[in-house]
C-alpha cells in the first residue's frame, strides 16, 4: 500500500482493512484505480481517502429480543465494506433472544436528534411474539416507529450515489416498516414463515390511512424463494431494502456495498468473509 502525503490510511497491514480501503476507493473512482484494483489503489484514490472521505455510518436499531444473528451479520459485513455503525436502544443494555447482551451508543432520544448523520438505518428482527403485541401506542416498540418514519422522510445527505441513504430491515424487522406505513405502495419481503404477520400490519394501515395503495408482499408463499427487495426510491428518495429469513441480511448488506462501492467491492468482502452471496 502506497502511503500518500506521509500518512497510511489505519491498519492497511491487515487483510481486513484493504477490504474495506479497496471498498472505499471503489465507490470514488468506479474501479479505475492504476495499478489495477485490487492490487492497489491510486494516488488520488488514497489522497481523497485521506483528506476527504467521510465514512458511511450505519444505525443499528435494538430493542428486547431482537435476534442476534439479525443483528450482527449486517454489521459485520459492513464494517468490512467500509461502514461504521452505531447501536441505538431505549436502554444502556438490551439482551436478545439469544442471551446476548448489546451495549448501546445512543438513546433513541438522541437517535433521532442526530438522525440526519446517518446513511443507512438497520432494522432487525425478532420472533413475531415479541414484536407484534409491542407496536401500539403504549408499546415499548411505539417510539423506533417515528424514528423509522422520520428516516424515511429524510433528503439525500448529498447528490449522487454517495449521497443516497437506504433503510434496511432484516426478517421481521419489516414489520416495524409496515407499522410506520414506509412499505406502502412498495413491494417488501419477511420470513418466509412470517409472510402473514407482514401482510396484515400492510393491510391495517392501508385500511386506516386514507389513500393508502397497500404493499405487495413477496413471495405469495413460504414455498417461494425471496432473499432480498430493493423496493427502490420512496417520495423521499430513500431506498428501502427488506431481506427474507435470518441470513438473508447478510446477503442484502453485501448488496448495499454494491450500490454505493461497486460489485466487486460486495464480492470482495464476501470471499474474504468466506460466504456466498446469494442475490435477489
Amino acid at each position: 500500500m502506497r502511503i500518500v502525503d506521509g500518512e497510511i490510511p489505519p491498519d492497511t497491514n491487515t487483510a481486513r482493512q484493504h477490504v474495506r480501503l479497496t471498498a472505499d476507493c471503489l465507490s470514488i473512482c468506479n474501479g479505475k484505480c492504476d495499478p489495477p484494483y485490487p492490487l492497489s489503489a491510486s494516488d488520488a484514490c488514497l489522497a481523497r481517502f485521506n483528506h476527504n472521505y467521510t465514512m458511511p455510518t450505519a444505525l443499528v436499531l435494538v430493542y428486547p429480543s431482537v435476534n442476534t444473528l439479525d443483528t450482527n451479520g449486517p454489521i459485520g459485513v459492513l464494517f468490512q465494506g467500509g461502514y461504521s455503525t452505531v447501536i441505538a436502544a431505549r436502554d444502556e443494555f438490551t439482551t436478545s433472544q439469544e442471551n446476548v447482551t448489546f451495549r448501546r451508543d445512543l438513546s433513541i432520544a438522541e437517535a433521532k436528534d442526530r438522525l440526519t448523520e446517518f446513511d443507512v438505518l438497520i432494522v432487525p428482527g425478532a420472533r413475531p411474539n415479541h414484536i407484534l403485541p409491542f407496536l401500539s401506542a403504549d408499546g415499548h416498540l411505539h417510539e423506533l416507529l417515528e424514528l423509522i418514519s422520520a428516516f424515511a422522510k429524510l433528503n439525500p445527505k448529498s447528490p449522487g450515489p454517495l449521497g443516497e441513504r437506504v433503510l434496511f430491515s432484516v426478517c421481521s424487522g419489516s414489520y416495524l416498516l409496515a407499522a410506520a406505513g414506509v412499505l406502502d405502495g412498495l413491494t417488501a419481503t419477511s420470513h418466509r414463515l412470517g409472510l402473514g404477520p407482514l401482510r396484515n400490519l400492510c393491510d391495517e394501515y392501508k385500511s386506516r390511512t386514507p389513500g393508502a395503495k397497500g404493499t405487495e408482499v413477496v413471495p405469495e408463499n413460504a414455498t417461494g424463494t425471496v432473499h432480498y427487495v430493493d423496493a427502490g426510491m420512496n417520495a423521499s428518495q430513500v431506498r428501502i431494502v427488506t431481506s427474507g429469513t435470518i441470513t438473508n441480511g447478510i446477503d442484502a448488506a453485501l448488496y448495499i456495498i454494491s450500490l454505493r462501492s461497486g460489485r466487486p467491492a460486495a464480492e470482495e468482502v464476501a470471499s474474504f468473509i468466506g460466504y456466498s452471496w446469494r442475490e435477489m
